[in-house]
């Protein structure tokens, strides 16, 4: 069993939920976690999220796949020495002042040089023989081997609207739902359900066998088989 999981931003609590739903659900030690980025900014605890994954996968490095979002290259410009004040300023004023706050510094750079090097090396997406796990989304008619690292972290339209076949289920976050469920369509998974913004945190459980998830679960106890 696979799980993939949407944008955390932040919020520890919901993510320790969230995992333990997935456990009752799918008790297997082989289980597979994918996270589709945006682990930082607006929520309150962004240091500990980090610190729990990258634990995780230290521990259980080929269970926890964690791939970058734009929160994570937003911040990784940021904290970079050479950066500039648009760099600074983009970042801050997109949550970046709450990471700031859960690390107790004043300056990106700060951030403990294991979590700076680990937002650096995150891969921009994943794949399996039925699915792609991305932040964003890809450029639709354009080939994987091609699409941009800027479409892959930050493309909203006209990936959203589009009802091309991208040849794998297309599995992603980014784009805040306001209905609070993950939006699954014929060609695409949204799994970014607003936890920093009151909604739920949200997985869905994929087997091999087939494309579309087997269940939805969510960081307020909730487990929907489909």
């Amino acid at each position: 069993m696979t799980f993939a999981i949407g944008d955390i931003h932040g919020c520890f609590d919901e993510l320790l939920t969230l995992l333990a739903v997935c456990d009752l659900a799918c008790p297997e030690e082989d289980a597979r976690f994918i996270f589709v980025g945006d682990y930082i900014d607006r929520g309150p605890d962004s240091g500990r999220v980090v610190d729990f994954l990258i634990r995780r996968q230290a521990d259980q490095e080929r269970r926890f796949i964690c791939l970058r979002g734009n929160h994570e290259e937003m911040l990784v410009r940021a904290a970079d020495r050479h950066r500039s004040d648009r760099d600074l300023m983009n970042w801050w004023g997109n949550g970046g002042e709450q990471t700031l706050e859960s690390y107790g510094v004043d300056d990106p750079g700060d951030l403990p040089a294991e979590h700076l090097a680990w937002f650096r090396q995150l891969p921009l997406m994943h794949k399996d023989r039925h699915r792609l796990f991305v932040h964003a989304g890809i450029r639709p008619g354009v080939p994987l081997s091609l699409q941009s690292p800027e479409d892959l972290l930050w493309i909203r339209e006209p990936f959203l609207s589009s009802a091309d076949d991208h040849g794998l289920l297309v599995v992603h976050g980014h784009t805040p739902v306001t209905s609070g469920r993950p939006d699954l369509r014929a060609n695409r998974l949204n799994l970014d359900t607003g936890a920093c913004f009151g909604g739920p945190l949200t997985a869905a459980a994929f087997s091999s066998r087939r494309r579309a998830p087997v269940m939805f679960a969510t960081s307020m106890g909730d487990l929907v088989r489909l």
